[in-house]
C-alpha cells in the first residue's frame, strides 16, 4: 500500500490469491474502498492507521467479506520506512483465513492419529508374532532339554544307590524340573494364538479356558453369550486375545485358585469380565477407572486392541475374604440386532468350581 499526503491508503500491488478473492486485477494504484465493501474497507483502514500511528507491525483478528463469504482473518500490517528520512512510506500486509488454518491443522492432526493407529496395529501384530515364536521355541527346545534333564536324574538316582542325602537332593531337583515343565506347558498354551475360523468364538473360548484349567490347576467357570459368534472376525479376534492375556496375567501374578470368565450381550455392547480370587494388585498399580495401570505391556496391549474398535478396558482390585481379587472389565460396542433370549447356564470347567468370585466393591 501507498500512503498519500493526507493519510489515505492505496493498493499498489496484490498477489494473485488476493486479486482472485476480490475479483479484481490491480494495474495501477487503487483506493481501498474501490476494491471491497465499505465495511471491510473501514476495518482495514483502521488497521493501517494503527500501524502508522504506532510505527510498528500490528496484527488483528477481523471479520471480512473476502472471497464471497464473511469469515475471520488474521490481518498483519508492517511499516516500510524510507532509508534516509526514516518516514513510513509504504505498508505491506497479509490476510490469512482462520478457517483454512484450522482445516489444515485438523487434517494434520487426523493424519497423525491415523499414523499412530497404524503403528499401534503393527505393534499388536508383532506382539502376536513374537508370542507365537516364543511358544514354539519353548515347546520345541526348552521342554526337550528339561525332559532330557529329568531322564538323566533318573539315571543318576540308579547310579548312587541308597545314599539318603543324595536322594533328597535329587528329589528337590526333580520337583523343580517338574514345576518348570508344567509352567512352560502353561505359558506355551497361553501364548499361542487360537484358531477362530474353525469353531467360532464361543467354542474357542470354552476350549481355551478348559485347556487353561487343565494346565494350571486353576478352577474356572465360564459364561459366554452365544451372540458373540455374530461379531466380525476382527472383533472376535480382539476378544479372544484379551481373554488370553487376562488369564496369562492371572497365572503369572494372581496366586489365585479360582477364575471366572463371563461375557454378556446388551443392545449396544458386549461386556467381558475376568475375575479371580487372588492376591490382587498393589493400590498404586490397580486404580479404578480407564486409566488403571498394570504390570508390564500385556494390559496396555489389551487396551490398545479395544481402543482400535471403540472399546474400553478397566481393572479393579477388590477386598476378598482370605486375600484380594482382581477384576478386568472390557466393553466392546456392536451394531447387531439382538433378540433377547435366556442367558446361557454357567459352564464349569472339567476341574469344577466350588466357590464364588467376590465382586468388586
Amino acid at each position: 500500500m501507498q500512503i498519500s499526503d493526507v493519510g489515505q491508503f492505496f493498493y499498489e500491488s496484490m498477489n494473485p490469491a488476493f486479486e482472485r478473492s476480490l475479483g479484481i486485477s490491480i494495474a495501477s494504484e487503487r483506493a481501498i474502498h474501490e476494491c471491497m465493501s465499505e465495511e471491510d474497507a473501514k476495518s482495514i483502514c483502521a488497521s493501517c492507521d494503527a500501524c502508522v500511528a504506532t510505527g510498528r507491525s500490528v496484527r488483528y483478528r477481523q471479520r471480512l467479506t473476502l472471497g464471497g463469504r464473511r469469515r475471520e482473518f488474521d490481518t498483519t500490517i508492517n511499516p516500510v520506512r524510507d532509508s534516509q528520512s526514516g518516514k513510513i512510506v509504504k505498508l505491506v500486509g497479509s490476510h490469512r483465513a482462520v478457517e483454512e488454518r484450522v482445516t489444515v491443522d485438523a487434517a494434520d492432526g487426523t493424519a497423525k492419529r491415523r499414523a499412530a493407529a497404524g503403528l499401534e496395529l503393527r505393534l499388536l501384530s508383532l506382539q502376536e508374532e513374537v508370542q507365537q515364536r516364543i511358544a514354539s521355541d519353548l515347546h520345541d527346545s526348552t521342554c526337550q532339554h528339561l525332559i532330557a534333564a529329568s531322564l538323566n536324574m533318573m539315571r543318576l538316582r540308579r547310579a548312587i544307590g541308597d545314599n539318603d542325602h543324595a536322594e533328597r537332593i535329587i528329589d528337590d531337583i526333580d520337583a523343580s524340573i517338574d514345576r518348570a515343565q508344567r509352567e512352560i506347558r502353561a505359558f506355551t498354551y497361553l501364548l499361542h494364538p487360537q484358531n477362530l475360523l474353525t469353531d467360532g468364538l464361543k467354542i474357542t473360548i470354552e476350549q481355551f479356558v478348559d485347556g487353561f484349567s487343565a494346565r494350571t490347576s486353576l478352577k474356572s467357570s465360564l459364561q459366554i453369550a452365544p451372540e458373540v459368534d455374530r461379531l466380525s472376525y476382527e472383533r472376535q479376534r480382539a476378544v479372544l486375545r484379551v481373554i488370553q492375556e487376562a488369564l496369562a496375567n492371572v497365572f503369572r501374578h494372581a496366586q489365585a485358585t479360582h477364575v471366572k470368565v463371563a461375557m454378556e450381550a446388551t443392545d449396544t455392547h458386549f461386556k467381558l469380565r475376568v475375575a479371580d480370587n487372588g492376591r490382587g494388585m498393589p493400590t498404586h498399580q490397580a486404580r479404578s477407572g480407564p486409566k488403571a495401570v498394570s504390570f508390564g505391556v500385556g494390559i496396555p496391549a489389551m487396551r490398545a486392541r479395544l481402543r482400535q474398535l471403540g472399546g474400553t478396558l478397566e481393572i479393579r482390585s477388590s477386598s476378598a475374604k482370605g486375600g484380594r481379587g482382581t477384576t478386568l472389565r472390557a466393553d466392546l460396542p456392536h451394531c447387531l440386532s439382538l433378540k433377547r433370549t435366556r442367558q446361557p447356564a454357567q459352564r464349569q470347567s472339567h476341574l469344577g468350581y466350588d466357590g464364588s468370585i467376590v465382586e468388586p466393591h
